[in-house]
C-alpha cells in the first residue's frame, strides 16, 4: 500500500518547491479540464494562494497539440518561472525541447498517466517527475491526479487537509469505480477526508448516475452499473420495485438491508450494492460524489471556469441540472442502442458500426461504459464507430483487465500499432483505451485480419 521511495521523492519535491519559490517571478499552474483535473487544480490554486505566492492558472483540454500549447503559451511566461502540470503533462520530448529554449523554467510534474519519456534525453535538475507510475505505482486503481496533488499540496503545507473532500471528486471521476474498490493511496486519502468530517460514506444501492433521485429513477438512470433488463425506462423499475413491494418513491438512502438485498437479487446485479461517498453541506446531484464529479467534467470541457464555481455551490443551478440530465439519459439510451445492434463477432474482437445511430461524439464515451459495465465478452477487443465526415472510418478501441492480462500485458495501443502498420491510417491511445481511423475500403481486411494482428501482439 504505502511506497516509501515515492513518498520521499514527492516530500524532497515539496521542500525544493518552498526552496525554489522566492526567485519565482511567476509561477504556471496548468491542468486538465475533467473532475480530476478541475479539482487538482483548485487544490494547487488554494496552494499557492496560502503561500502567497504569484501564479497564473490555465485550463487545457488537450484539443491542441502539446508543442503549440506549451510553446504558444510559454512565450507569455516570466522567467525564471514555475510550471505544475496537474493532471496531465507533456511528453518528455516535448518538455526537453521546452527547457532548451526556457532553461529557467522549473517543471514539476505531477500527473498520473504513463509518463513517454524521450528516448535520448534525461531530464535536467530543474524537473521533479513526482508521476508514481514511475516508482510502480497504478496511475488509477491506487493513485490518481487529484489524489497525487492533495498529497503534493499537503507536503507544502499541512493546512491542505482540508482539500481532502476535493480529492474524492476526483476520484469518482477517474477511478468510476466503488469506493470499497480503492486502493493504496486513493483509499487513504478518502480515509482522512472521513476522519476529518469533510465526507460521509454509506452502504447501499450504488446506482451512478442517478443516486441522488428517488428510487425508480435512480435506477433507471443508473451508468454503473448500467442496468440491461431496465433499459432505462422508469416505468420498468417502478413495476420492478412494486413487484418486490418497495415504494418507488423512496430514496436510496431509506432503504433498509433487506430492501437493498431484494433490489440486487432481482436485478442480479451484485455490482449494484457498495459503499458510495455524501458531502454533508451538499445538496441533490452535489450531495453524491460520482454524480458531482461527472457534472464537473460534463461542464469543464467547455467551461471551465464554470466548473471551478461549481465547487463553491452548495446546490446545482438549473441549467446545469438539465445539462446533466441530457448527458446522463443519454449514455443510458446509447449503451441499451450499442446492446441491440447488429455486431461482427471474431474469436478476439468485436465491431459495433454507429453510423447514423449514435451520434459520433458520443462514442468514445459509450466505448468507456460499455467496458467498465462489462457488457460485452470482455476476451475480446471492442471496436465501436463508423464513418466520419473527414471521409474515413473512425474507432474507438477498448480493452479490459482481462484482454491485456490475456495478451502478456498487450492492449489497445499495440492493437492500433499494428493495424496502422498493415492498413496505413492513424490512431493511438494506452492500454485500455484508444483511437484510430482508416479507410473505408480497408474496413473488410481489418474485420478478417483482425484475429490475427491481435495474435501477432502476443508474439512482438
Amino acid at each position: 500500500m504505502i511506497n516509501q521511495k515515492f513518498e520521499n521523492y514527492l516530500e524532497t519535491t515539496a521542500l525544493e518547491f518552498l526552496e525554489n519559490k522566492a526567485k519565482y517571478k511567476e509561477i504556471i499552474s496548468i491542468h486538465h479540464t475533467d473532475a480530476d483535473g478541475i479539482s487538482s487544480g483548485a487544490i494547487i490554486k488554494k496552494m499557492l494562494e496560502r503561500l502567497g505566492l504569484k501564479f497564473k492558472q490555465y485550463a487545457f483540454n488537450l484539443d491542441v497539440s502539446w508543442k503549440n500549447y506549451i510553446f504558444n503559451l510559454g512565450k507569455s511566461f516570466k522567467s525564471p518561472c514555475a510550471i505544475i502540470f496537474s493532471d496531465l503533462e507533456p511528453s518528455g520530448a516535448i518538455i526537453c525541447d521546452l527547457l532548451e529554449k526556457y532553461p529557467n523554467f522549473d517543471i514539476y510534474i505531477i500527473d498520473h498517466h504513463l509518463f513517454k519519456k524521450d528516448p535520448l534525453r534525461e531530464f535536467p535538475e530543474n524537473v521533479y517527475n513526482c508521476n508514481p507510475t514511475l516508482f510502480g505505482l497504478n496511475g488509477l486503481k491506487e493513485i490518481v491526479g487529484v489524489t497525487l496533488n492533495y498529497l503534493f499540496a499537503r507536503e507544502i503545507d499541512e493546512r491542505n487537509k482540508d482539500l481532502a473532500w476535493l480529492a474524492a471528486i476526483g476520484m469518482g471521476g477517474d477511478t468510476l469505480d466503488h469506493i470499497n474498490n480503492y486502493k493504496s493511496y486513493n483509499k487513504l486519502v478518502i480515509e482522512e477526508a472521513l476522519e476529518l468530517g469533510q465526507i460521509e460514506l454509506h452502504k447501499g444501492i450504488c446506482a451512478f448516475g442517478g443516486q441522488f433521485e428517488r428510487l425508480d429513477k435512480a435506477l433507471s438512470m443508473s451508468i454503473l452499473p448500467y442496468i440491461p433488463s431496465l433499459e432505462g425506462d422508469r416505468d420498468k423499475a417502478r413495476i420492478l420495485l412494486q413487484k418486490l413491494n418497495i415504494d418507488p418513491k423512496l430514496k436510496i438512502t431509506d432503504l433498509n438491508s433487506a430492501q437493498i438485498n431484494n433490489v440486487v437479487n432481482e436485478l442480479n446485479l451484485p455490482e449494484l450494492k457498495g459503499e458510495y461517498i455524501t458531502f454533508p453541506k451538499k445538496k441533490g446531484i452535489l450531495h453524491h460524489v460520482f454524480e458531482y464529479a461527472a457534472l464537473i467534467s460534463i461542464v469543464g470541457h467547455d467551461n471551465p471556469s464554470e466548473a471551478f464555481k461549481l465547487l463553491t455551490l452548495n446546490n446545482v443551478p438549473k441549467n446545469l441540472k438539465i445539462k446533466y440530465y441530457k448527458h446522463n439519459n443519454a449514455i443510458v439510451s446509447n449503451l441499451t442502442t450499442f446492446l441491440k445492434l447488429k455486431k461482427i463477432v471474431t474469436k478476439s474482437a468485436i465491431f459495433v458500426d454507429l453510423t447514423n445511430k449514435i451520434d459520433v461524439s458520443r462514442w468514445s464515451n459509450i466505448g468507456s461504459f460499455a467496458t467498465i459495465n462489462k457488457i460485452y465478452d470482455e476476451e475480446k477487443a471492442l471496436f465501436i464507430g463508423g464513418m466520419a465526415k473527414e471521409g474515413n472510418m473512425k474507432f474507438s478501441v477498448r480493452c479490459s483487465q482481462l484482454f491485456i492480462k490475456n495478451h502478456n500485458g498487450k492492449g489497445t495501443n499495440a492493437i492500433i500499432k499494428e493495424i496502422t502498420n498493415r492498413f496505413g491510417g492513424s490512431g493511438g491511445g494506452h492500454g485500455l483505451a484508444g483511437g484510430m481511423r482508416i479507410d473505408p475500403e480497408n474496413y473488410p481486411l481489418l474485420t478478417n485480419e483482425i484475429d490475427d494482428i491481435i495474435n501477432s501482439i502476443n508474439n512482438n
